[in-house]
């Protein structure tokens, strides 16, 4: 089968199609899936450079790729009745899956979801890792604050993002905050309200000409999903009582070796003191400091793609390219490892979809 990957660690000029083997099913709760789009992620091309191949180490060549929407063809024997052959799904594979950037993948039952009908392939494969990350951020938020976000004020950097774009929605449609903050370009402000629906986005900073941590008056934010690694500098925007949940922090050792258990002790020392400065800090502001963590989920998707058919969630795509153009793949996969001037997502056409 063709696949997206790279045989050396490296940048996305390195990346190639290879013919590599079709996966086959394993395990009894094993779904193999005929891959229509799949999108790539920061992650996934910070992963390919082998930065960090120390505590995260992969086998060659490197494939890329962790969400996917496709067509089911396969299922192990303790896969429930509704996942069958035929059935359309999307899922945000694990580690041990990783290689969506293909024409076939497998996903495990406990990742995966139907996908929502009202959208096309490539609409679904853009949402699993961001969306699934924002809402899982927006849960643990939502236990945190007394009363919930119901009423609350939000602050998401960058709400044209990937994983912004999907956050800002939820806060405003899902979660009921009463104010929603962002920053966008100049250039993106306009396309805004055309992409994410009316009324979503409160104030909008355009952080050329403002500085958010000035622009947002002291103390007056609940909650902000740090998108952007601006937590730190952003402690005095904050309520007392309120929380930070950061995508772009060193994780601390603990969250980290449940992820890498065979993670170097140094390495969990040095984000342990790291992590202890970093709470002793927020703690000064009353606020609740952590760095974030994804983790794939079937039932979480399914929620989505709820809200997904109510209106509530809009997927937003920015970039298309088709998977036997390696030349315009490349030149997506360098705006997401650039992470800038890009909006949405950068999604894969693997064969069909729409």
């Amino acid at each position: 089968m063709r696949s997206l990957a790279s045989k050396k660690y490296g940048k996305p000029d390195s990346y190639e199609i290879f013919d590599l083997p079709m996966p086959k099913i394993t395990g009894p709760d094993d779904i193999l899936i005929k891959v229509s789009a799949a999108s790539l992620n920061p992650i996934d091309v910070k992963l390919a450079t082998g930065k960090m191949k120390m505590m995260w180490p992969s086998p060659l060549p490197f494939k890329l790729g962790y969400d996917v929407s496709g067509t089911i063809i396969a299922v192990g024997p303790e896969v429930s009745s509704h996942f069958h052959p035929g059935a359309e799904v999307y899922s945000r594979v694990p580690e041990k899956c990783r290689g969506t950037v293909s024409e076939y993948v497998v996903s495990p039952m406990s990742a995966t979801s139907l996908k929502p009908i009202s959208i096309s392939h490539i609409q679904a494969a853009s949402l699993p890792l961001v969306a699934l990350t924002a809402l899982q951020a927006f849960d643990a938020a939502e236990k945190h604050l007394e009363g919930g976000l119901k009423g609350k004020i939000v602050y998401v950097p960058a709400g044209l993002s990937g994983t912004g774009s999907i956050a800002v929605q939820l806060a405003k449609n899902v979660f009921g905050a009463a104010k929603v903050i962002t920053t966008l370009s100049p250039s993106k402000i306009s396309k805004a309200e055309e992409l994410l629906g009316k009324g979503v986005l409160d104030q909008v900073i355009d952080y050329t000409k403002e500085n958010p941590t000035t622009a947002i008056p002291k103390g007056s934010v609940d909650f902000i999903f740090d998108t952007m690694g601006a937590g730190l500098a952003s402690l005095h925007l904050m309520r007392k009582g309120g929380i930070i949940l950061s995508i772009a922090t060193l994780p601390f050792g603990p969250d980290l070796k449940r992820k890498v258990p065979h993670m170097p002790a140094v390495f969990v020392w040095i984000l342990n003191t790291i992590g202890a400065i970093i709470q002793f800090r927020a703690r000064r502001y009353g606020v609740d400091f952590r760095p974030h963590f994804m983790e794939e989920s079937g039932k979480d998707l399914a929620r989505l793609g709820e809200w997904v058919e109510q209106g509530m969630i809009r997927p937003v795509v920015g970039r298309v390219a088709k998977l036997e153009d390696l030349k315009s793949v490349k030149e997506g996969a360098w705006e997401v490892f650039n992470a800038k001037g890009g909006t949405g997502k950068f999604v894969v056409e693997i064969e069909g979809s729409q």
